[in-house]
């Protein structure tokens, strides 16, 4: 009969914790979206370095469209050259020409919902970066890659940090967050309230 009611109770604590035990990422460990559009332009960026011929160090001058984010990707995009033994010029000096033009940037969040019993809200989030890129031999001229391409990262954040996670200067890092679903946030409660009381019920009941 005791272990019976231990095990009610157990019951009844576990389900009320749930909620407070669920995991969260540390807001302080989730990248900005500023700097997940930095890691997706240097990735795209790496993609073009392979291209260029081997040689001890090439001389790259490297043009990043539109300006308005050519001063955010341009570390990045020029990290990754040099990762390549790659010497980023200024000007004419340099033998291969690099564009790299941003011609997409979005953040998209989707699936809000609230996982486990009393959980934080969460919300899916995919930050997209899509650009034209063309690398030219200037000593012939001659075009050794371009095309279009797209780099994307996705995760799931909590609600609660997602104004951290955007740059209000910067309309391409914030996105807008979709409503929670009607029944997400009232099917999870009455589970548990309904496990409740069946629980206190039966314990009672064993007690009478």
């Amino acid at each position: 009969m005791k272990a019976l009611r231990h095990s009610l109770r157990s019951t009844v604590a576990a389900i009320a914790l749930a909620g407070v035990l669920h995991a969260q990422p540390a807001p302080d460990a989730l990248p900005t979206n500023l700097r997940i559009y930095q890691t997706l332009a240097a990735s795209l960026g790496d993609s073009l370095a392979a291209s260029i011929p081997p040689a001890d160090t090439p001389r790259v001058n490297i043009r990043i469209a539109p300006a308005d984010v050519a001063w955010y990707l341009q570390d990045g995009i020029e990290g990754a050259f040099r990762e390549r033994h790659c010497e980023v010029r200024a000007g004419d000096t340099a033998r291969f020409a690099a564009e790299f033009g941003a011609v997409a940037m979005h953040v998209r969040y989707t699936d809000l919902r609230r996982p486990g019993v009393f959980g934080a809200h969460v919300v899916d989030r995919m930050v997209t970066l899509t650009a034209r890129t063309r690398l030219t031999d200037r000593r012939d001229g001659r075009v050794i890659a371009s095309g279009e391409h797209t780099a994307s990262y996705t995760d799931t954040v909590p609600v609660a940090a997602v104004g951290g996670l955007e740059q209000a200067s910067i309309p391409v890092t914030r996105g807008t967050l979709p409503a929670e679903d009607f029944f997400s946030g009232i099917a999870e409660p009455l589970v548990v309230v309904g496990a409740v009381a069946v629980a206190i019920f039966l314990l009672f009941t064993v007690r009478s």
